[in-house]
């Protein structure tokens, strides 16, 4: 449009000066003047002038028209594009479902399912259905029997036949608008399906996310002798033959309560991530829902290692607690899990999750700043600390809403040995005791504090970590709960510490606390899934920029804990939350600084 403009402010002057031209002429030479005055006219009726702005008025209307119709073709095309989007096959389900109008935001618990739409019967009661993923089986056609087929068919074991291949389901399911999810129960089908998805996505297109799944480690309650999919030739294929999906790997899991009931484990999940730590997919991890929550440190450690991660949560025969899914959304984004659950307990789930006002049932091992992010518009160095000494200043504290850190002393007196008692809380009052403390923290469940708790010996470490047992099967602890130990000179010391908390009550922060620099980092540390903390005072923090830079190094795995002194090295301690504030937003770790102020 500005050269357009430019030249009618050139055409303009131009023409006005030809008209002027005509307009002075005298009217007697006009009419003498009959061969000269055809030259001049255009069409038999137009001058020069008026031939050039007619011709600038039609070329506008032109380029007008052009750009109206333009922008209506390309509004119908959005428009339709919003009904049917356009997706690959490794694109985000929850993008996908949103853009497709299915659901609207990004929460896994919006998302539906139909299992096992593998025979034609299935398959088009699942298309007909509002589900929104498909989930279906893979193996080949007589697989195991003198009779096998390089075919790939759509059956769940013991099945070992079909009316239903897997290039005519996909020939079905690719016309739909529903995700995919197809489970391997073997790998001998996993090369020849991998090349069908490659040939339907050349030859056609697949404009939905794909998933892959396979049980390729051994999980839960599942003896040796049953094997799962070889999981480094599963990955392999996938990288060879079509990569662009996301990998659903899994463990094989039973499930038989009251014998077989035992958990994922740190060696489980930590196997998991060495196996697929390296690949470029997005990965989902199914896990059985009723062995998530007793393995909570674990399951969360291992989702926390990228962003890339999500879990998907799947049932047998026996459904879950509402509590336990209730527990596993307040401790995830809504975007980090997919609830495969029956009804009805999906929909009392969901009734449950929608609930206004319903206290978080907070892991006692998340993150500090997770819990008190409303309190401390997510500043770590805005947290604050009081310490217990009687029952008095607990209730004015937990009066006040503000929120932040308990720190409780825990002693014993000669009168009651071996029972966890406040420190100094006996000297003008009648002692409080550490269960008189956990009570009234259950009675302000809605009340932003965590609870520290530094226990002075080995006795008292065991019965403090049975009473916060005993109140988390009651569900009357949801705060954070962070344990530390006295006296811990020794790696033998701290490997009993370690091992008390795993054996007792693991679903807590560890914290380490060490007086020195450098501070002793016990080995057996390096392999715990919780969350683990440092705690140093003012004297102990570096102020050699090569100490200070190991240090920051250190928090990469640890939380940090300063407790000021304002007699030594504040200079250190101000250059180090320098150095956290520009870190900030790529770790998941915090600096924490208690003080007289806090």
């Amino acid at each position: 449009m500005g050269d357009e403009e430019d030249g009618r402010r050139r055409d303009g002057p131009h023409g006005g000066a030809e008209g002027r031209r005509h307009k002075t002429r005298p009217q007697s030479h006009r009419q003498d003047s009959g061969p000269e005055r055809r030259q001049e006219l255009y069409l038999g009726f137009l001058t020069k002038t008026q031939l050039v702005v007619a011709s600038v008025t039609v070329g506008l209307v032109l380029l007008l028209t052009i750009i109206t119709v333009t922008a209506v073709v390309l509004t119908n095309k959005s428009g339709s594009t919003s009904l049917s989007p356009s997706m690959t096959t490794g694109g985000d389900m929850l993008d996908f479902l949103v853009q497709s109008g299915e659901i609207s935001e990004r929460d896994g618990l919006l998302a539906t399912w139909f299992h096992r739409a593998n025979r034609k019967e299935e398959m088009n009661n699942a298309l007909a259905s509002d589900a929104m993923i498909l989930e279906a089986d893979v193996t080949l056609e007589g697989y195991g029997t003198p009779g096998e087929k390089p075919i790939p068919i759509m059956a769940h074991p013991p099945d070992k036949y079909s009316d239903n291949t897997l290039d005519q389901w996909l020939d079905a399911v690719l016309a739909s608008r529903k995700g995919i999810k197809l489970d391997f129960k073997s790998l001998a089908s996993v090369g020849l399906s991998l090349d069908l998805l490659r040939e339907k996505n050349s030859s056609g297109g697949i404009n939905q996310p794909v998933w892959l799944n396979a049980d390729i480690l051994q999980g839960p309650n599942v003896p040796d002798f049953i094997l799962p999919v070889n999981g480094t030739r599963f990955l392999q294929l996938i990288q060879e033959k079509f990569s662009d999906v996301t990998l659903s790997p899994g463990w094989k899991v039973a499930y038989g309560p009251p014998l077989f009931n035992g958990t994922y484990t740190r060696l489980m999940v930590e196997d998991m991530y060495n196996m697929i730590k390296d690949v470029p997919q997005k990965v989902t991890f199914p896990v059985h829902v009723l062995l998530v929550r007793s393995g909570w440190q674990h399951i969360s450690w291992l989702l926390s290692q990228s962003p890339r991660f999500s879990l998907t949560l799947w049932q047998g025969s026996i459904h879950p607690n509402v509590s336990d899914l209730l527990f596993i959304r307040d401790n995830t984004h809504p975007a980090q899990v997919y609830y495969d659950i029956y009804e009805p307990t999906l929909s009392a789930f969901k009734q449950a999750a929608r609930q206004r006002g319903r206290p978080r049932t907070f892991y006692p091992g998340g993150d500090l700043m997770d819990f008190l992010s409303t309190a401390t518009q997510r500043s770590s160095l805005a947290v604050h600390w009081f310490t217990v000494t009687d029952h008095a200043s607990l209730l004015a504290q937990l009066s006040d809403g503000a929120g932040g850190m308990l720190v409780v002393r825990v002693t014993s007196d000669d009168k009651r040995p071996g029972v966890p008692l406040v420190e100094g809380s006996g000297e003008s009052s009648e002692p409080l005791m550490l269960q008189d403390v956990l009570q009234q923290l259950e009675q302000s469940a809605d009340v932003p504090w965590g609870v520290y708790l530094r226990i002075h010996t080995q006795q008292l470490l065991e019965v403090s970590l049975m009473l916060l047992c005993s109140a988390y099967s009651r569900e009357k602890l949801y705060r954070p709960v962070w344990i530390s130990m006295d006296g811990m000179q020794s790696s033998d010391h701290a490997k009993e510490y370690v091992s008390t908390v795993e054996r007792l009550f693991p679903y807590v922060t560890l914290v380490l606390t060490e007086q020195n620099w450098p501070p002793q980092i016990p080995a057996t540390v390096a392999g715990l899934s919780q969350r683990v903390a440092l705690h140093l005072n003012t004297a102990s923090v570096p102020s050699r920029r090569e100490e200070l830079h190991s240090l920051l190094g250190m928090m990469d795995r640890f939380d940090l804990i300063v407790e000021e002194d304002t007699k030594s090295r504040a200079e250190a301690l101000s250059v180090l939350k320098g150095r956290m504030t520009k870190r900030k937003g790529r770790a998941n770790t915090n600096l924490y600084v208690i003080s007289d102020r806090s």
